[in-house]
């Protein structure tokens, strides 16, 4: 039987408790009469005998009296004196992760003060700076994690994603290279690099380490890595091989419909009309406001020479994005081929609506040499 979140953290303060040294005496107690009286007579043993025990039921007293940022301060307090692995840190943590104070830079801010060095101190503060106009502050942060911790895979992990966030890739693989190098073939790092690597260009080494985490044993149902080298596989060209990915991460998650979109994309690029045609009725069938699905099954029915059938589809589309010229001129055209004038006039009007007067010409020739047909 487990715990819940509340239960591991009561029975924590419980075992606490119970180890002495650190709790009111009974004289004590009765001699604080009041809360207010055992928060000063806590905060005066703890200058006089500063130990983390002590800080740590001061910082939950004064938490229990409405005062959590001098029950943090007294908890942050109380992780600086505590040997490794203390129950004071998971404590202090585990209420720094509570929706009411994780995103409270000012408070975490103040706490570096008492904690210059704390690592999760520096992970939370640097992820609050980025893309807020502090990245570089934030990178200061990632840096000092790591100089403090560079054996740690994880401090790697994270000024990778920074860097990879803030478009420095070569510094985010230099840094997923040495989580590699201290966990082995970690799928994580080896996601990432693929994703990497295919916004450089680099697609070979890409489908390679994609390739390389698929075939980690708890990774070959990852419908994250599968997904990934899908595609790559398109962007080499390689189409039935990505349709192969993709057809894997469908049958891990058949409900997904961006996975069955991307069969059928994949499907479509590689000649397979007819399962191209399939998947995308499923991809539309679990989301028929998904333009991209919409569009895709239009196009294929009308390269399949069925304008008829691919018009609702491309009118959908149309739909869903109705001040995009390149759509309505799509629209028009196929519902000219599809012996739709009066529909083909509507996306006329409506590219001069919206001011594109060079596909308003262009359709207008169009319905012109079809009326003269």
């Amino acid at each position: 039987m487990t715990l819940g979140r509340r239960g591991w953290v009561a029975a924590l303060v419980a075992v606490s408790m119970a180890w002495g040294g650190w709790s009111l005496t009974a004289q004590e107690a009765e001699t604080a009469a009041s809360p207010a009286e055992r928060v000063a007579l806590l905060a005066k043993r703890a200058q006089s005998d500063p130990r983390p025990d002590t800080y740590f039921e001061l910082g939950r007293l004064q938490f229990e009296q409405g005062d959590p940022t001098e029950g943090f301060r007294a908890l942050a307090r109380a992780v600086a004196l505590a040997p490794a692995g203390h129950h004071v840190q998971t404590y202090f943590l585990h209420l720094l992760d509570k929706t009411a104070y994780k995103g409270r830079v000012e408070l975490l801010e103040d706490l570096r003060k008492i904690l210059p060095d704390y690592p999760p101190l520096l992970l939370r503060v640097g992820q609050l700076y980025m893309g807020k106009g502090r990245d570089q502050e934030a990178e200061t942060l990632f840096k000092k994690w790591l100089s403090l911790r560079p054996e740690q895979a994880e401090a790697h992990a994270r000024i990778a994603e920074f860097y990879r966030v803030t478009r420095r890739p070569e510094q985010a693989i230099a840094h997923l290279e040495q989580v590699r190098e201290r966990m082995g073939e970690s799928t994580y790092a080896l996601r990432r690099l693929g994703v990497i690597y295919r916004e450089t260009g680099k697609l070979d080494k890409s489908a390679e380490v994609l390739e390389a985490a698929l075939d980690q044993v708890e990774a070959r149902d990852d419908v994250v890595a599968l997904t990934q080298l899908g595609h790559t596989e398109m962007e080499r060209g390689n189409h039935p091989e990505a349709a192969e990915a993709f057809a894997k991460s469908v049958r891990i998650d058949p409900g997904s419909p961006a996975f069955q979109l991307f069969l059928a994309q994949a499907q479509a690029a590689a000649g397979q009309g007819e399962p191209a045609r399939a998947s995308f009725e499923k991809a539309i069938a679990l989301d028929r406001f998904n333009l991209d699905a919409q569009l895709g099954m239009g196009n294929l029915l009308r390269a399949q020479g069925n304008p008829q059938g691919a018009l609702p589809h491309l009118r959908e589309a149309s739909s869903r994005n109705d001040r995009d010229p390149d759509l309505h001129f799509l629209v028009g055209a196929v519902a000219l081929e599809a012996g739709d004038l009066e529909g083909a006039q509507r996306e006329h009007a409506k590219l001069k609506q919206i001011g594109s007067v060079t596909l308003a010409k262009k359709l207008g020739a169009l319905i012109t040499g079809h009326k003269g047909s």
